[in-house]
């Protein structure tokens, strides 16, 4: 479902370039796929016929976009905007959960299962690599159709391997379409200036997948090395004759496949990664050697913020603004980390990101396990992404449409970061969020900001850029050592996996009392999120990537061998969008039933995977959603998750009561949660105190989780 659009300037005729593209059906509201716009655009003045070429997905924009026609030979007529050379082309980048969505809805008009879908296309893509197999970067540039082609079979493999769990192979087929479309970019804007709509997305696919595959932190590399215009390997997409069956491949017959955990698509050694990493090390010096005293706060940056929101200027404006007010008293990452930056010149030897792929990043730099300068570099963004995407700006509107998985968690980490303006004197009077800022620039005394710092691995003494590139090397060299590095704080790490409510405890620290020995214990709550995983996701049965998500993420734990602990959040999503819709059809006989067999059925197989991976594992409960208004239509539904929700947790504390599951244990603190309210049908909603954006609590709640693990019942010496 990929596709191009022009936006063209108001009052700009559509007239120009005119193509035809022979023996096409009438599509309607399609649009030109967006692989093929080099070669249109490269067509000039002409009309021509562009014929075998693969029009198998299409993506449609409302009425924006290239006209479309036919003409009374039943060509296809695309016309191009005169403004087309002149602004950026806007294709739309992995969604995956509309896509789910979306492969259901084929296969249902189709009147085949999801399965038969995949099957018919992944065979669809090796098809195509049988076709051009033995293609390569180094064969004739005047075959643009193979390429182009090519690169929508690596898309279709990838995706539909993604969808069907295989993540090795579906990194391999993302990387290798990002390669493609690499190339192609060189070959048709040899300035490499002007933007176009492929590799942008190809790039923000391939960064994705890789932490989807378990691997945040070479996303991370691969959007910023995009970014700083940096060349990749060139490709060699070829079909071995050699090609063995019992190989770890997907049946394309390319020997990469799937032969590494997580397929690197740009240099493993380049002058340009280096200075991304010792960027990164220069940032955590210069944020250290900073007075607390002499930095901004969290409250600080909420005051400008809202200053800039009442005045009339541009957007542009208030993005100046914002830098202006930060640089007074603190030193800004250098250029080359600066991803949120809108105000690139074309001339400039960065790329000015899409907005898509600027929260992406902003995503895996807040949510991956690293802390230190990967953490503060996302701080460092919020308050330049709070003004360049206002909710009520058309992109933040946009974002929010069209991308509402990636801006709700823009939402959600500026409200962990910032927090919400309270007045000092009532700090420390009332139960209150601490602002992420706050602490990871050492504006807390009690933490003096080293909780967050990234410390060398002191059993190895190497940094953190010196981890990123020992991954690197050992993923291309195929090795099992992927582990993550032992300690990233002062405090040892315990980790919080799951669904997007880890990010809730993140970079907090826990003080956990040993009511028995008098003693306690301080951990750094450090994130590790499977995003969209499900309770019902956790079965050994499933074949699906949230699965296989949080199976990479475990097996990158370390201390492998040892008894570790773990926090465990799922369910929410199970409540909110799982039981008592399609999950009732056929299967149960009542909502109460899916729910105390879906968390029966959760619970044994975090006990069998508390076993798999000799973890203790402390589950977390699902806090109640805050108030909200009636007015807005969708009342009926929220009390049925209302009443979903309380009966998920009555029935997680009767199972856990009985200790009846290995190694599983409860964090009973969602009573401490609950706010009075009479409107809801269970007599209750979250209270104010906890709540950052109506769906996930803030970080008032870790005194409540640090309670309820010493009373948990689970093992101390673990901890």
């Amino acid at each position: 479902m990929w596709g191009g659009v022009c936006r063209p300037d108001e009052g700009n005729t559509r007239a120009g370039l005119i193509i035809i593209i022979g023996g096409w059906s009438t599509v309607d509201g399609a649009l030109a796929h967006c692989h093929l716009l080099p070669r249109l655009l490269a067509a000039q003045a002409k009309s021509e016929t562009i014929s075998n070429t693969n029009f198998s997905r299409f993506s449609s924009f409302g009425e924006e976009g290239f006209e479309l026609g036919h003409n009374h030979n039943h060509n296809l007529i695309v016309t191009q905007p005169a403004c087309c050379m002149q602004h950026n082309i806007i294709a739309a980048a992995m969604n995956y959960a509309e896509d789910r969505l979306d492969r259901r809805a084929r296969a249902d008009e189709a009147g085949a299962t999801v399965a038969e879908e995949i099957t018919t296309d992944l065979e669809k893509a090796h098809d195509v690599f049988k076709i051009h197999g033995t293609f390569t970067v180094a064969a004739s540039t005047d075959n643009v159709d193979s390429f182009l082609q090519l690169i929508d079979a690596h898309e279709l493999a990838g995706r539909t391997l993604r969808d069907c769990g295989q993540i090795r192979q579906s990194v391999f087929h993302f990387g290798m379409a990002w390669k493609i479309c690499h190339w192609l970019e060189k070959q048709y804007h040899n300035d490499n200036i002007n933007e176009t709509s492929n590799e942008w997305k190809a790039a923000g696919d391939y960064a994705q997948i890789c932490e989807i595959g378990g691997f945040p932190e070479i996303g991370i590399l691969a959007l910023l090395y995009y970014r700083c215009r940096g060349s990749l390997d060139p490709c060699n997409a070829i079909v071995e004759e050699s090609y063995q069956a019992e190989s770890t491949g997907c049946g394309c017959g390319m020997a990469m496949c799937g032969k590494s955990p997580c397929f690197i698509a740009f240099p493993s050694e380049s002058t340009l990664l280096d200075e991304i990493l010792d960027a990164f090390e220069e940032l955590e010096r210069t944020a250290s050697e900073t007075p607390f005293e002499s930095c901004l706060s969290a409250h600080d940056i909420l005051g400008q913020l809202a200053l800039i929101s009442r005045s009339k200027s541009p957007l542009e404006m208030h993005f100046q603004d914002m830098h202006n007010f930060l640089k007074t008293k603190m030193t800004i990452a250098q250029p080359i980390l600066q991803f949120w930056d809108n105000q690139i010149e074309p001339s400039s030897i960065y790329r000015k990101l899409p907005t898509v792929d600027m929260l992406l990043l902003l995503k895996l730099l807040f949510s991956s396990p690293f802390g230190g300068p990967v953490l503060k570099l996302s701080c460092m963004s919020i308050p330049y992404l709070s003004t360049l995407l206002p909710p009520s700006s058309k992109e933040g509107k946009r974002m929010a449409k069209e991308y509402k998985s990636h801006n709700a968690y823009l939402v959600f980490i500026r409200s962990l970061v910032l927090g919400e303006r309270i007045k000092k004197h009532r700090v420390g009077k009332v139960i209150h969020h601490t602002p992420i800022w706050d602490t990871v620039f050492g504006l807390l005394h009690e933490s003096g900001g080293d909780a967050l710092t990234c410390q060398p691995d002191a059993q190895k003494g190497k940094s953190l850029s010196h981890y990123f590139k020992e991954v690197i090397r050992d993923c291309e060299s195929n090795k099992s050592s992927y582990i993550l590095p032992q300690s990233i704080s002062p405090h040892p790490p315990i980790y919080v996996v799951g669904d997007s409510h880890v990010l809730s405890l993140a970079w907090q620290t826990l003080r956990i009392n040993d009511i028995n020995s008098g003693t306690y214990k301080l951990r750094t709550a450090t994130p590790f999120p499977a995003t969209g995983v499900k309770a019902y996701h956790l079965r050994s049965s499933m074949q699906f990537f949230t699965h296989f998500n949080l199976h990479a993420l475990l097996r990158r734990l370390p201390n492998q061998g040892l008894t570790r602990t773990i926090i465990l959040s799922a369910g929410e999503i199970d409540c909110r969008e799982g039981i008592g819709g399609t999950l009732l059809k056929g299967y149960y006989r009542s909502c109460n039933e899916a729910v105390e067999d879906t968390v029966r059925k959760y619970l044994s197989a975090a006990s069998t995977i508390a076993l798999k991976y000799n973890l203790q594992i402390l589950i977390m409960p699902v806090a109640p959603h805050a108030y909200r208004s009636i007015k807005n239509g969708k009342s009926v539904g929220r009390a049925k998750r209302r009443e979903t929700m309380y009966l998920w947790n009555e029935v997680l504390r009767s199972e856990l009561q009985a200790s009846k599951w290995t190694n599983v244990f409860l964090l009973d603190y969602e009573e401490s949660l609950q706010y009075q309210d009479q409107t809801s049908p269970v007599g209750f909603v979250l209270n104010p105190c906890y709540n950052a954006d109506y769906t996930h609590t803030n970080n008032a709640i870790v005194p409540l989780v640090a309670e309820a693990i010493q009373n948990s019942g689970c093992d101390f010496n673990f901890l």
